[in-house]
This record gives structure tokens, sequence and C-alpha cells, in this order.
């Protein structure tokens, strides 16, 4: 499965790049596939989470605060599938508005540059490959959720959450790139490289998040101390990173014990 989660992050990412190279696709339509692909993503990723859900029924869909988001300071308790929803759909959202303001404005301003021309052929054309790749991405998901641990699916929604942020950070530094280079292809090359790396850092969604070390680090320990001898010092920090280690073990097993339908 690592292998397959590989084959199809390799597809998605191929699609913008192909047509680019061999097609002619302008920037502004890439810019475009990249938040459609943003869209899809959070589309599929809820669908995920609500299908692991309705079949296995893990207690931890309905932990409060398990992506870490807080309402009036309080952890939400909207679950898993709520957590993830808001976050992922409004700053999508977002960066929608500001992705089409550059799309629609840079072409306007620069009408003389071809590779700023937003075509609305290419682009349905190229988000129609990008929802055929996720569709059967999801489906081989789909057909195994059931199998699938509550540990598999919070790892993986948490590193779908990450990859929002790259089409945001991505023009930010691609319009820089631009500005120097004066090349439209500045913000093009910028986009590829850091979703491409993201994308297969995350294919291993499988593997759950990294679980503390048994004993903190030495300098944490000599820093503690140097700074908070009066509070317990070293041996205060490895009591509470034992009770840390403790909690985080007792939620894992909680979390996958099935709820009564």
């Amino acid at each position: 499965m690592r292998w397959l989660n590989l084959l199809f992050v390799l597809l998605i990412n191929a699609v913008p790049l192909v047509g680019v190279k061999m097609f002619g696709w302008s920037v502004g339509v890439v810019l475009m596939l990249y938040w459609v692909e943003n869209l899809l993503t959070a589309v599929f990723t809820t669908a995920r989470i609500a299908l692991h859900r309705a079949l296995t029924r893990k207690r931890g869909h309905w932990r409060a605060g398990t992506l870490g988001t807080k309402v009036n300071n309080k952890p939400s308790r909207s679950g898993l599938l709520g957590e993830y929803a808001v976050m992922a759909f409004v700053f999508t959202l977002a960066h929608g508005i500001f992705v089409i303001a550059i799309v629609f404005l840079v072409g306007e301003n620069k009408p003389d540059i071809e590779n700023w021309k937003f075509s609305f052929e290419q682009f349905r054309y190229g988000a129609l490959q990008l929802l055929g790749v996720m569709s059967v991405d999801f489906l081989v998901d789909a057909l195994q959720m059931r199998s699938r641990s509550f540990a598999w699916i919070k790892a993986y929604t948490e590193k779908r959450m990450g990859r929002v942020l790259i089409l945001h950070l991505a023009i930010i530094f691609g319009m820089g790139a631009m500005a120097m280079t004066e090349s439209p292809f500045a913000v093009l090359y910028v986009l590829i490289g850091l979703k491409t790396l993201w994308d297969l850092a995350a294919s291993n969604a499988g593997a759950t998040a990294a679980a503390l070390p048994p004993q903190p680090p030495a300098w944490a320990l000599k820093f503690a101390d140097k700074v908070a001898r009066d509070k317990g010092g070293a041996a205060e920090m490895q009591a509470d990173w034992k009770r840390s280690i403790e909690q985080s073990r007792r939620a894992a097993i909680q979390d996958e014990e099935v709820m009564p339908a």
C-alpha cells in the first residue's frame, strides 16, 4: 500500500507538469489547478473520515480537540470530522480568493505574456484528470477502511492539514522569485518543488505520529535545572514527561475502542 500511495502522489503531481511541458498550459491554469487539488483533497479527506467513522465507530472520532483546535479557548467538541472540515474548507476557500485574484489580475496586467493567459479548456481538462486520479485513490482506501485503525485516519488527516499551507507558502515565495527573475515560471517551479516534497513526505499516511522518547533530551534537563530549579528542575520535567507519555498511551488505547451503535 505504501508503494501504491506513492504512485498516486506521483501521478497527481505529474498532471500540471505534463500539461506545461507537453500541452503548453499557462502558469495561471496551473495555479488554479493546484487550488482545485487542495479543494478536492479537503473533500476526499472529509469523505475518508466520515466513512471510517461510520464503518468502525472508533471512540477517537468523538474525542474533543483531536487536531488541537479551540472554540472560546476550549478544545473543539466537533470531533475529528468537524475539526478537519472547518479548518480545511475555511483555509482553502480563503486561498481560493487569493489565487483567483493573482491569476486574473496578473493576466490582465500582462496581456502580452502568453504564459499568464488563462484557458478554461485547459483548466477543465486538468481538473478532470485530477478528479479521476484522486477518485481512484479514494476508492482504494475505501475498500480497506473497515480494517484501518483510528491512529491511521488521524495521522492521514494531520498530514493533509499541513498540505493546506503549501499553496499559500508557494504563492508567497513564488511571487518573490518571479519578481527577482521576471519569469512567470518562477511561481510554478517553487510551487511544484514545495508541493511534491510535502506530498512525498506525507505519502506514508499509515504511519502514526512519532511517540515521545522515554526521556527528555539531556539539554532540556540541564536547562530546566538552570531556570526552574525552585520548581523541581530536571526531576519535575522527567515526571511531567512520564505523565504525558502515559496520558498519550491511554488516549491511544481509548481511541481504538468501538462505540455502541
